[in-house]
């Protein structure tokens, strides 16, 4: 007998068709019970390996054992005269026929449902979206809010994380421009996600009464959304429907559940505001698909991954020329490389961000990402004038866009314009809470005002949300500003793990120099011409200069074409400073003046005959 025989006769393909269709059964049952009870996603992939080392053990059991009336024995113990191999056959093609009737019946259910257990309906509440009603005792007066969560990825292989965010923030992007709609930033939503909190905590982090939650499922080019808004206060789901279509039809998806949104939420926002527009990026799916995942990497802000996110959105600009985000995001990418990976040449990065930002602002001349990569290469280079409009633009174009009012509050804070950019620091915080950067400029403004407890108690709730090296550099400079040198010195003293080399070179040398003559002027000879490709080094620098009231600050100043002095300049320690005819001949040659003439001199200066000679 052929050993092809003898597997059929024992039975070794049935026992195999079996356990794989059961598995596949289970995995599904599985997958949606863990989705309602919101389990970790390992516990589907110990289920899925499990499983898989199930299968050849089946195979090796199958062949080896033969169930007999006496019991299970070996196949080689039984006679084969005896065998009841062709019974046990018809066994397995009974229970394989009956576990395949279930999964049809499970994919006929799946179909139209987003699962076993059903979404909850709204109950006691009218959702006739037609009519666009909903509770009559609803509060039209009151505030609404929402926040819209990364939707989770329930496809089989969970790789498709950045396909969630991506659909998350796109509904986002659409319902920040309904009036009478408070939105959550996104960052602030998205790290509540990963968080595992219940409903009612997530909206009470994010002082929102209405959250958007949902789910997307991808097979090939299929894709499942399902979306549902839940009003919080009362746990009510206000309108929930899943969608199924292909990955090219996915705009059209994202526009449906942005308008049963907003009818769904009709009375209370009015008439004036209920229509959002729609912006339709690109009708290249392949190109979207590689934008999400772009986006996805950007987020992780590391070098690797700022890098991968450029590769794929220079894959997504090739595959469609006119998708102006693309281009923005990939602006986005170049400028923020240099922060991250120490090997990027910052000019060169700056030029390929400025280049292709203005790439996005040929295709829309209304893109506010582009404008403030515009801005931003204007204030490098010192016209302050011109980014500060371009600033302005973007800000009228997208006021809930955290990132414009966070880098015109730093352009704002360099041209001594401390109050105005207190004002836009505390909107990008009002906006997105979690954004420590912001946090750490605000605490910064607080210290040249005087408020050094103010400016300490925001460095350290910067650091519980991640600028960790950042926050403990500026708390200990705080100290040192304040006069309380031992404090700072304790700080600064320790280093942390993320200094580069040359920024622990220069601390080290300063520290030396707080109290000793000798070394400060070691220090001073050490600095030289400022290195260009790292600004954040000059920043430093200047801070240091600063506390040691060090008379070389105006020559280094001098030797650097356009640097960045940050706010640092506006301190108390620089007060005597900027009296100083070397001061004001400075501020007109990099174009603070220029500035200062358009748009108002410093919050602490007054112009006689175009002089600050009474600069208190």
């Amino acid at each position: 007998m052929s050993f092809f025989k003898e597997l059929k006769r024992r039975n070794v393909f049935k026992v195999g068709v079996a356990y794989l269709v059961a598995c596949w059964l289970g995995l599904q049952i599985i997958d949606l019970v863990l989705e309602n009870i919101n389990a970790p996603e390992w516990i589907m992939q110990v289920f899925m390996l499990a499983l898989a080392v199930g299968f050849p053990i089946a195979i090796i059991i199958a062949w080896a054992f033969e169930v007999t009336p006496e019991g299970v024995k070996l196949q080689k113990n039984v006679d084969r005269n005896r065998s009841i191999n062709r019974q046990t056959g018809q066994q397995l093609n009974r229970g394989i026929i009956v576990i395949l009737s279930v999964a049809i019946v499970f994919l006929l259910t799946d179909r139209f449902r987003d699962d076993l257990f059903g979404v909850p309906e709204a109950p006691e509440v009218n959702t006739d979206i037609s009519s666009g009603t909903v509770d009559d005792e609803a509060d039209a007066d009151a505030t609404l809010s929402i926040a819209v969560l990364p939707f989770r990825d329930m496809s089989a292989a969970q790789d498709q994380a950045y396909f969630g965010e991506g659909i998350a923030e796109e509904l986002l992007n659409a319902l920040v421009k309904v009036d009478g709609l408070d939105v959550a930033s996104r960052t602030s939503a998205f790290s509540m996600a990963g968080e595992k909190l219940d409903i009612p905590t997530i909206a009470a982090r994010l002082g929102v009464n209405h959250i958007l939650e949902g789910s997307i499922r991808t097979s090939g080019q299929q894709v499942r959304v399902t979306a549902q808004l839940i009003e919080v206060s009362n746990d009510v789901h206000l309108w929930s429907e899943t969608y199924d279509g292909s990955l090219d039809d996915i705009f059209k998806i994202q526009d449906e559940i942005t308008g049963k949104i907003t009818a769904a939420l009709k009375l209370q926002l009015g008439s004036s505001g209920i229509t959002p527009p729609t912006e339709q990026l690109t009708d290249n799916a392949a190109a979207y698909q590689l934008y999400l995942e772009g986006r996805h990497l950007w987020r992780q802000r590391n070098a690797a991954s700022l890098r991968e996110a450029i590769r794929l959105f220079k894959q997504a600009v090739q595959l469609d020329p006119k998708f102006h985000r693309a281009w923005s995001n990939l602006a986005i990418a170049y400028v923020n490389l240099p922060g991250y990976d120490r090997s990027a040449p910052f000019k060169e990065s700056i030029e390929l961000g400025l280049a292709a930002a203005r790439k996005a602002l040929e295709i829309e001349p209304q893109s506010s990402e582009a404008l403030i990569i515009t801005a931003t290469y204007n204030e490098m280079h010192c016209n302050y004038s011109a980014a500060s409009r371009q600033y302005q633009e973007a800000i009228e174009l997208n006021p809930q866009d955290p990132t414009s009012h966070h880098w015109y509050g730093i352009m704002l804070s360099t041209v001594g314009h401390t109050a105005a950019a207190l004002e836009h620091m505390q909107a990008a915080h009002r906006i997105d809470p979690m954004i420590s950067a912001v946090l750490g400029i605000e605490a910064r403004l607080y210290r040249n005002m005087g408020d050094y407890a103010q400016a300490d108690a925001l460095n350290r709730e910067a650091a519980g949300l991640g600028l960790y090296g950042g926050s403990l550099h500026r708390t200990g400079m705080n100290y040192l500003y304040a006069g309380e040198l031992d404090k700072g010195r304790e700080i600064l003293e320790k280093g942390w793990p993320d200094e580069s080399p040359e920024v622990a070179i220069y601390r080290e040398q300063f520290l030396r120099a707080l109290d000793n003559p000798a070394q400060q002027a070691l220090f001073e000879s050490h600095i030289g011409k400022a290195d260009e490709s790292d600004p954040n080094l000059a920043f430093d620098i200047i801070e240091y200069l600063a506390i040691l009231g060090s008379p070389y600050l105006f020559d280094y100043l001098s030797e650097v074409k356009c640097p960045n002095p940050g706010e640092s300049i506006w301190s108390e320690r620089f007060r005597q400073q900027r009296k100083t005819p070397e001061f004001f001949e400075w501020a007109e040659r990099i174009g603070m003046v220029d500035y200062w003439r358009e748009f108002g001199w410093p919050d602490d200066c007054a112009s006689l005959d175009q002089n600050l000679a009474e600069c208190p």
